[in-house]
């Protein structure tokens, strides 16, 4: 797994054409040393690398439904590039 995702991040940097200001690794896993350093291990020669740990994915969820709820992005369903429609304030989102 570690190697996969540094893998990714070098895949990353590739597409960035080596302009890599930082490297931060977040979420849950982060938490763990042993993960992030074997991490740092592989990509550091790309760029700083930063540890921001936290799980931020459910408030991250919360508030693009409320950008869609008061019409500030279109909803999107999963694998569809087309914007579905969507109520645009919880009050009809309420209603319904």
């Amino acid at each position: 797994m570690i190697y996969h995702i540094a893998r990714e991040i070098g895949a990353a940097a590739v597409t960035a054409k080596g302009r890599v200001d930082a490297i931060l690794l977040t979420g849950g896993i982060a938490h763990s040393c042993y993960v992030t350093d074997r991490i740092k291990e592989y990509v550091q020669f790309i760029g700083p690398v930063y540890i921001m740990p936290g799980e931020n994915e459910m408030a991250a969820l919360a508030e693009g439904v409320c950008r869609v709820l008061y019409g500030l992005e279109p909803a999107r369903e999963y694998g569809s590039p087309e914007p579905v429609r969507a109520a645009t304030s919880p009050q009809v989102m309420a209603a319904r």
